[in-house]
């Protein structure tokens, strides 16, 4: 989800990838196929496509379902946010689509930097330098996560 965008709610999400998965079902996959394809139990499709769990983000399985459906991390993210649709996140991004999340997400990045080093200012040099030791750890693992 990124900053400043309108959070989608947990059953929003959940129906999102029961359409989703009901989509490749209709292409032709099989939940045993997905499962076998993901290195799922067919028990963790069978719940996604019921809309009863929905794989966490960061997990091994979310990207394998990005994977699998054709997509990556972050685009899935997109779709289950809300900010596009099954068919933009199955066929690409258009040049429009791109534009639009980028503009998007570069005004509300601007606008959070701004509140961060407001926050930041009140803080005393250790608290500082605390965070940008976590934020280093974070970047790493999150270039760690994008080579995935």
């Amino acid at each position: 989800m990124t900053a400043g965008s309108v959070p989608s709610t947990l059953q929003e999400r959940q129906n999102r990838l029961t359409q989703l998965i009901e989509h490749l079902l209709q292409e032709g996959w099989t939940q045993s196929d997905l499962a076998q394809a993901l290195d799922v139990d067919f028990s963790t499709v069978h719940r996604w496509l019921r809309g009863k769990t929905i794989p966490d983000p960061d997990s091994k399985n979310f990207r394998r379902l990005a994977k699998v459906s054709g997509g990556n991390s972050r685009k899935l993210q997109l779709y289950l946010d809300g900010e596009i649709s099954l068919s933009i996140y199955r066929n690409g991004l258009d040049k429009k689509a791109i534009f639009e999340v980028k503009t998007r997400e570069k005004s509300n990045s601007e606008q959070l930097k701004k509140e961060i080093l407001a926050k930041i200012c009140t803080l005393d040099p250790i608290d500082i330098a605390e965070i940008i030791s976590s934020s280093v750890v974070l970047l790493a693992n999150q270039k760690s996560f994008e080579a995935d």
